[in-house]
């Protein structure tokens, strides 16, 4: 979940931008200790493919190291931060030739509890159906859905980050909730 930044946290990423500038790479180590659990959870929310996300983020690093002079300052540099990330989890998706998103691991999606074997079963088959729909969602829809429920960003920062009207937000939002809704429904009737 993201976390409101305080005065002294954004201070330190003013302060980090500047020395990523001068060409600090300690300064940019400080920035993937920061961020990178955030930025591997957006963009396995896009990509969706846990053996790609590695490579994605190393890329959205290696960019915010590379490019950091397009960094204006106008808005956070964690939005700044996360535009990248989504960017470069969209381009990745483009680039890969279609297959299959690799298969959720019930272990860790969803862990287990003091229930039987068939409640286990139960929730790995729920978690692969939800997965399965998620998958075939368009990216901009994915992309949404990653920001506002997997970091837990507003409305607004969505916008931000996307660089889409709040009112865009809110649609996709509600068309790929409403589409993930469909598919459930149908694979739960087929099954």
């Amino acid at each position: 979940m993201l976390l409101k930044m305080s005065g002294k946290a954004r201070t330190d990423d003013t302060d980090l931008v500047r020395r990523i500038r001068a060409g600090d790479a300690e300064a940019l180590r400080l920035v993937v200790e920061r961020y990178q659990e955030r930025i591997f959870a957006l963009i396995h929310g896009i990509v969706r493919d846990a053996h790609e996300v590695e490579d994605v983020a190393q890329e959205v690093f290696l960019k915010v190291f590379t490019r950091i002079e397009a960094f204006d300052g106008r808005s956070q540099f964690f939005t700044w931060l996360y535009r990248v990330a989504v960017n470069a989890a969209k381009d990745h998706v483009k680039k890969r030739v279609r297959r299959p998103a690799a298969p959720l691991e019930e272990a860790d999606a969803l862990p287990g509890g003091a229930e039987g074997p068939d409640a286990g079963a139960a929730r790995g088959e729920t978690a692969r159906l939800v997965r399965a729909a998620i998958d075939e969602l368009p990216v901009r829809y994915r992309e949404v859905l990653a920001l506002r429920e997997l970091e837990g960003l507003s409305y607004d920062e969505v916008a931000q980050v996307l660089g889409i009207s709040i009112g865009t937000v809110e649609s996709r939002l509600h068309r790929a909730r409403a589409r993930l809704k469909r598919k459930l429904t149908k694979a739960r009737e087929a099954s």
